[in-house]
């Protein structure tokens, strides 16, 4: 028998050790532990012991900047329908402290986001309705959101339904540029006046994006596909960016971006694409689509492949959404993609300029300087397969020679001579870099496609 003495103000107490075990374990079994935080929320929403169904609970779980925007629909539902009557915040369910919200710059608008803390709310018109909301983080953007209420009084579903239709019709993302990290582009005014391209490419565009987004609801009145796959291809600098950067600008629509870095799990292009069809009528931009977790089948099937294949004409109506992808490698793509309407409807092929193009991106570019005696066409035959990328370094590289040339003075002039040194110190370094990777130099689109991609 183990045997322990405690002294008390009423003289030594002797137990068994084994006994006063079993007396905790039983005590620990049959007491309800209950903090500050349960019991708080527990006369709030009136709870009644004899209730046998007392408090319901709902979870929501944030794991990136969308938390910002969902919150903003949240708060303007709460802010118009109920009040908050407090807010507070504890320390392991039992020290207070102040309640974390966060101010979230976002385009012109700042969002008073919650972080870490317990709402207490009720409705405008029924006093009795009545839910509590607690806000867990785990990171910045990553937090555990939970609401506690009873069904007799508060209908969860109803309530977060008009969460949701204001998210997807009136919140922030509505009509908005974004990235797929939920971060607002800051898209430059350019229209088709700032770029050299085809009057029959520039229609094609126009046909499958603009006018078709303006349309949509006839194509299908009619029973045709109320969604469009657009893929652009071709060398890189040939104005394939620039291109979605005009359209950008021309659609009435929400526009999701996505680039190379924000697809890496499976299931973020079906999120993606989710938030599209809700947010419609909206342009979903792939930029260097053959690189996006390597969509194709070299060594076997690949899961994103097959999520992208079902996005884009699966089970899902994707009504309202248009495609827009580029790509500088076309044959790395997957045959399911490229080679079959549904998906990708419309491919362009974004070639290098041919002369009287090169001409006119050369005319544009020099447009703002300054210049004496120049001669364009000279140029032509050195600039065979250069594409507006290169052209426009042209123009920057003489300038700059004609501004070293003056003294660096204010209005430096171009003159042919800046603009065949600039031309002469580009080919020199396309040698150099042919020499280093074992090519040899010379026009050849697919040699120039391996030394700038």
């Amino acid at each position: 028998m183990s045997l322990i003495k405690i002294d008390t103000p009423m003289g030594p107490i002797t137990a068994d050790l084994d006994e006063l075990g079993e007396s905790l374990s039983y005590l620990a079994t049959k007491v309800q532990k209950t903090d500050k935080v349960d019991q708080a929320i527990s006369l709030f929403l009136q709870v009644d012991e004899a209730e046998t169904q007392p408090i319901e609970s709902k979870r929501k779980y944030y794991h990136n900047r969308s938390y910002i925007f969902w919150m903003e629909a949240l708060m303007e539902i709460i802010n118009k329908d109920y009040t908050i009557i407090r807010a507070e915040n504890y320390n392991f369910g039992d020290a207070m402290t102040a309640p974390i919200w966060f101010d979230e710059k976002v385009g012109d608008v700042t969002v008073k986001v919650p972080h870490k803390l317990v709402m207490y709310v009720q409705s405008n018109k029924n006093p009795e309705e009545r839910f509590v909301i607690m806000f867990t983080p785990f990171d910045e953007y990553e937090v555990d959101m939970v609401f506690q209420f009873r069904s007799s009084c508060f209908n969860y579903t109803e309530f977060w339904d008009v969460v949701e239709d204001y998210f997807y019709n009136h919140g922030l993302l509505k009509g908005a540029h974004f990235t797929a990290e939920f971060k607002f582009l800051d898209t430059p005014k350019l229209n088709w006046s700032d770029i050299v391209i085809k009057t029959e490419d520039r229609q094609i565009l126009e046909r499958n994006l603009v006018k078709f987004i303006d349309s949509v609801e006839l194509y299908r009145s009619k029973g045709l596909r109320g969604s469009r796959g657009v893929l652009l291809a071709g060398p890189p600098g040939t104005g394939k960016t620039l291109s979605c950067k005009v359209l950008m600008n021309n659609l009435d629509a929400t526009v999701l971006y996505v680039s190379r870095d924000n697809i890496t799990d499976v299931g973020q292009i079906t999120e993606l694409y989710k938030m599209a069809r809700r947010l419609s009528p909206s342009v979903v931009i792939l930029e260097d689509i053959d690189t996006l977790g390597g969509l194709g089948r070299d060594e076997g099937d690949h899961p994103l492949l097959g999520e992208f294949l079902n996005c884009l004409a699966g089970v899902e109506d994707n009504n309202g959404v248009v495609t827009l992808a580029t790509t500088n490698h076309p044959e790395k793509l997957d045959w399911a993609l490229t080679d079959r309407p549904g998906r990708f409807d419309v491919r362009l092929k974004f070639d290098y300029p041919d002369e009287s193009s090169r001409l006119a991106i050369l005319e544009k570019y020099l447009a703002p300087f300054e210049t004496k005696n120049i001669k364009l066409k000279s140029l032509m035959n050195r600039t065979d397969k250069f594409s507006g990328a290169y052209l426009q370094e042209i123009v920057q590289s003489a300038f700059m020679l004609a501004h070293e040339d003056c003294g660096y003075c204010n209005e430096p002039v171009i003159t042919q001579t800046d603009l065949e040194r600039a031309l002469t110190q580009m080919e020199a370094q396309r040698a150099t870099v042919s020499r280093e990777k074992g090519l040899s130099y010379s026009g050849d689109e697919m040699i120039i496609e391996q030394l700038y991609n």
